[in-house]
């Protein structure tokens, strides 16, 4: 296995390092963002701010704020945009439905599912109803159905909705999308059912290659490094999660959550083989993304510190070790009471 001097740290010092080389010639940077703002800034002042004309403008530029890692931009262009498409088209129309897909997906990449499940199920349904079982739009829905249950630990319930989306994609005379192959993929190795897995997420990964889209591609390895490292293949799991986070960083913000997520999983694959040091290097850098990120109070975080924990601990630093495994009880404690408070008021 390399040694953290490789890829992953050129990974980490990409994060502090100048915009340009020395005697560069700087250039102004490209920001695809601001054409679509002053479409959205033109149309606003032509046809009003609940336009329906906003939307194809609206959802475009929702991606790229969540690409910038501007999470509560980005989530709040996604809720405009259901608002607008629930006052235009009416709450149960496809639209509609469709708006809440988005938002729902938005949330579950910010790993809210609660956020995202109430969502998704009624896009589902609707979806549903108006187009029919069949329709390419419930793919998509049905992979995020599947996602979050995944999260919740109901694979059997994962697996059914990660198969019928890759049907819905057969029956519409083509080959699955790469994002339901690799939610199936996923549920198939949490189900232990390693060969089908891997199949499953070598499949997307090779279609995000041809497609020549990086950041599909970076999850693709990423769920694939992830497969390995449930198998403990460690080896092979870190050159596939070393190349998905220098992709990440070349593609999303500095403090993107996904890229504390590559981290993290540098960080469990150095702490397996007992490389400890390391692991405590990469683990600290994910906190330090979610810190200036997604913030403290997440239960992402949460996970890291336990796992950073366990590498304090092999490193003999006892006091850092308690303090991490403490403050990560004390935030999966208050997510766990949310969720009940949510329950009794469903």
């Amino acid at each position: 296995m390399r040694r953290i001097a490789g890829v992953a740290a050129a990974a980490l010092l990409a994060l502090t390092a100048p915009g340009a080389a020395a005697g560069a010639t700087p250039r102004a940077p490209v920001d695809p963002s601001a054409a679509l703002a002053r479409a959205l800034a033109a149309t606003e002042q032509r046809l009003g701010p609940a336009a329906p004309q906003l939307l194809p403008i609206l959802a475009p530029l929702a991606q790229l704020r969540f690409e910038r890692a501007e999470l509560a931009e980005a989530t709040a262009l996604r809720r405009r945009s259901l608002k607008i498409a629930i006052a235009a088209y009416g709450n149960a129309s496809p639209p509609a439905a469709e708006a809440m897909a988005a938002l729902a997906r938005l949330y579950i990449e910010q790993r809210r599912y609660l956020d995202a499940e109430p969502l998704a199920i009624l896009a589902t349904n609707l979806l549903r109803d108006r187009l029919g079982k069949s329709d390419p739009k419930l793919a998509p829905v049905l992979a995020d159905r599947a996602r979050i249950a995944v999260a919740r630990g109901d694979d059997s319930q994962a697996q059914s909705w990660a198969e019928q989306s890759v049907a819905i994609d057969q029956e519409n005379g083509g080959a699955p999308h790469s994002d339901r192959l690799r939610v199936l993929g996923a549920v198939l190795t949490a189900e232990a059912r390693y060969a089908d897995g891997e199949r499953a997420l070598r499949q997307a990964l090779a279609l995000d290659r041809a497609k020549g889209d990086k950041l599909a591609t970076a999850r693709s390895l990423a769920r694939l490094g992830n497969a390995y490292l449930r198998q403990q293949r460690y080896a092979e799991a870190l050159p596939l999660i070393e190349e998905a986070t220098l992709i990440d960083q070349d593609h999303l913000g500095a403090a993107h959550p996904l890229i504390a997520e590559d981290f993290h999983d540098l960080g469990l694959i150095y702490l397996a083989p007992n490389r400890p040091a390391d692991a405590a290097k990469a683990l600290q850098t994910a906190i330090d993304l979610l810190e200036r990120g997604a913030g403290r109070e997440n239960p992402t975080l949460a996970y890291v510190e336990l796992d950073l924990a366990r590498a304090e601990h092999a490193l003999g630093h006892e006091d850092k070790a308690q303090s991490l495994f403490k403050d990560a009880r004390r935030i999966l404690n208050a997510a766990e009471d949310e969720e009940r408070d949510r329950q009794r008021e469903a």
